[in-house]
């Protein structure tokens, strides 16, 4: 039986991964654009555009809006549950050697889910601060993060300055609280939907890893509920 050719978009995608593994092409080192490529490789910019795209999801490369296409830097890893401990994000790109970054997006006071209720003890009309930012490692998007606090307990974090700041340091500077355990983790996979895709600058339905963590203090009390989605591309969770 006569063996199928490999086809065009993928022997780009090989030697462009095998250019990237191999040192031409270095972390943060933008690649030619597609014009170049086609006219490189004398194939379609369809047939470039596919090898990209592979090569974007599996975490070779990522796209800058208006800026062009860069190579990845290895992707960030952490040990979620190792110890029962909640990282911060801060201290995951210091061992990364990545510098964090953090962009606020959105701070309000709100009405509380039941499962924040619940955790956190809430009684009838009590509120929550809902935080979101967008988490960077050398400038280039890895999460979108949403905390969610007792705004009774914690009412300084919604006015603080929040810009590339360790809301875990804030948390242990103004309260003296810090969060040493997760009560409970979830885990699931999910799509990027038009909002979350143009936050974290991926296209519409790019796999995310949604987390959501609650956190109890050193005296076993509840901290936060986190609600996070990760570009799986550029992050790596051990369990």
């Amino acid at each position: 039986m006569r063996q199928t050719e490999m086809p065009l978009y993928r022997q780009i995608f090989d030697d462009i991964k095998a250019s990237i593994e191999g040192g031409t092409y270095k972390p943060d080192e933008k690649i030619p654009t597609e014009a170049e490529l086609s006219e490189m490789y004398n194939v379609s910019r369809i047939t470039v555009r596919r090898a990209i795209e592979d090569l974007s999801t599996e975490g070779y490369l990522v796209k800058r809006r208006g800026l062009g296409t860069f190579v990845c830097a290895p992707r960030m890893r952490r040990r979620l549950l190792q110890g029962g401990l909640p990282e911060s994000f801060t201290d995951i790109c210091r061992h990364n050697g990545r510098e964090s970054g953090a962009r606020l997006v959105k701070r309000e006071i709100v009405l509380p889910r039941p499962d924040e209720s619940d955790f956190f003890g809430l009684s009838e009309g009590e509120l929550v601060l809902h935080i979101k930012r967008v988490r960077t490692a050398d400038d280039v998007p890895i999460f979108e993060e949403n905390m969610y606090l007792p705004y009774s307990q914690n009412q300084e974090l919604a006015t603080v300055q929040l810009e590339s700041e360790s809301i875990y340091q804030l948390m242990n500077e103004l309260y003296g609280r810090r969060p040493v355990k997760n009560a409970r983790v979830l885990i699931q996979s999910v799509g990027a939907s038009s909002s979350k895709a143009g936050l974290l600058q991926v296209a519409k339905g790019e796999p995310l890893l949604y987390i959501a963590t609650y956190a109890l203090d050193q005296d076993d009390k509840p901290v936060y509920i986190g609600r996070q989605y990760f570009i799986g591309s550029r992050y790596m969770l051990d369990l």
